[in-house]
């Protein structure tokens, strides 16, 4: 079997790692990659064929494609594969055909992904058995579980880029947290982007489970083609069958019998979307026979995972908040939907190609100012402006959004970095976005 690994960022090196300690032969290309030095020298101890020239590539040779996440399926690398009927794959269905023994586990949704993969995780730690956060949380999966004989589990987070490229990917058990609109650039329409998240549960059998937001009215629509169990959960609606919140609390109701969970006051984790997030890891761990004290306990001993929502310091009695996950519209809005503060809001980045019109519209939280930079700062302006927002501040960088706070913010303000877009044209990820910004603060009254 001749494996040819498309991209060598974090999951490309994680991939040909993989495949030559196991016994591949693999060959490897980045048509973005200008210097191969750094790759040589992490990749020096493994037997693989490190193309350097794009005509180089041999296609007759090559079996299965193994393509990094961000790259677009209409690749013209990918159709010269494609129009030579070779399979392409992502790291997700490579994990599920060469570790067909190890316990998977599955979560998606457009929001809250990484929140509620590493609040299972850590729900299934507590419970003594041993878990790992894998996936779309900038980690090489596949490397992981070649290297992690012990684990019990592996939490996978799954993008829509990944799930775009399965053949027979399945867990026993999957979340689905939400869905909304989002990598219209990528994937090229709203419809495809829904299909390519349905495929988290798309080769599911009957006896495997699917736990799911009930409230998302798209979710309902999707999880009609599933053949696998599904557990619903809700924070609007008492369920007969399922898991949700009322007044306050989170109720397990088990065909009528109705066991208390946890009250989401006791949660570290601060918003309504978080409560949502919650309920989908509760229905997971519940599907793995993890009882309700564990789980209870685990919630409640859970901290922030880092740029969700991450406080940050408090500085003249101005809250300093780093959302840098909140790549999209959605995310942002549940980030400004958790503080009844007046909000300083910094937003702009990477134009994804979707309006932002429904960032402004409802208009339910309290935005004092608006702060915006990057490729997207004028449509983003445009649209608070439409809705009647007059307060914002178009500055170059986040050195200077920071600076302009520390002049217009006051006592009882939250500053808030959620930019409703991605890093991509100014930083490498979302996580160097929120590391700058941190450190920005942090020099505020040096």
């Amino acid at each position: 079997m001749n494996y040819f690994v498309l991209g060598l960022g974090i999951t490309g090196i994680s991939t040909i790692k993989t495949l030559s300690s196991i016994g591949y032969t693999v060959y490897a290309f980045d048509e973005n990659l200008k210097d191969f030095s750094a790759v040589e020298d992490s990749l020096k101890e493994y037997n693989y064929n490190l193309i350097k020239n794009l005509n180089e590539i041999n296609y007759d040779i090559i079996d299965t494609v193994v393509k990094s996440p961000g790259i677009k399926l209409e690749n013209e690398i990918l159709m010269n594969f494609k129009n030579l009927n070779k399979e392409i794959i992502s790291d997700l269905e490579l994990a599920y055909r060469l570790f067909p023994d190890k316990n998977l586990i599955s979560i998606t949704g457009t929001n809250g992904k990484t929140t509620t993969t590493m609040l299972l995780t850590h729900i299934i730690n507590t419970s003594g058995r041993k878990a790992m956060a894998i996936g779309n949380i900038g980690v090489g999966m596949l490397w992981e579980i070649y290297n992690n004989k012990n684990i019990d589990y592996f939490v996978i987070e799954a993008s829509s880029f990944q799930l775009a490229s399965i053949n027979s990917f399945r867990t026993k058990v999957a979340g689905i947290i939400n869905i909304s609109e989002d990598h219209i650039d990528w994937h090229g329409d709203y419809n495809k982007y829904i299909e390519d998240k349905s495929n988290i549960f798309k080769f599911q059998r009957d006896d495997d489970y699917l736990v799911v937001n009930c409230d998302d009215e798209i979710i309902k629509k999707i999880i009609r083609k599933t053949k696998s169990k599904v557990i619903c959960t809700s924070q609007i609606k008492e369920l007969k069958n399922g898991i949700y919140e009322k007044n306050e609390e989170i109720i397990y109701n088990n065909n009528g019998s109705e066991e208390y969970v946890l009250n989401t006051k006791d949660l570290k984790i601060v918003g309504k979307h978080n409560v949502q997030n919650t309920l989908i890891a509760v229905g997971m761990a519940i599907c793995l026979e993890i009882d309700i004290n564990t789980i209870r306990e685990a919630c409640i001993t859970f901290n922030p995972v880092e740029h969700r929502i991450e406080f940050v310091r408090e500085i003249n009695g101005i809250k300093f908040y780093n959302d840098s996950k909140g790549t999209n519209i959605d995310a942002t809005l549940k980030a400004l939907n958790s503080f009844n503060s007046p909000i300083i809001l910094i937003a702009g980045g990477y134009d994804k190609k979707v309006s932002f019109d429904e960032l402004f519209k409802t208009g339910d939280y309290d935005l004092k100012s608006l702060i915006v930079f990057g490729e997207t700062k004028y449509k983003i302006k445009n649209s608070a402006e439409k809705f009647g927002y007059s307060n914002i501040f178009v500055v170059e960088n986040m050195e200077k959004a920071v600076e302009l706070i520390e002049e217009i913010a006051e006592n009882g303000d939250v500053a808030l970095l959620s930019p409703a877009c991605a890093s991509w044209g100014m930083y490498k990820s979302y996580i160097e976005r929120g590391k700058d910004f941190k450190r920005l603060v942090y020099k505020l009254g040096e």
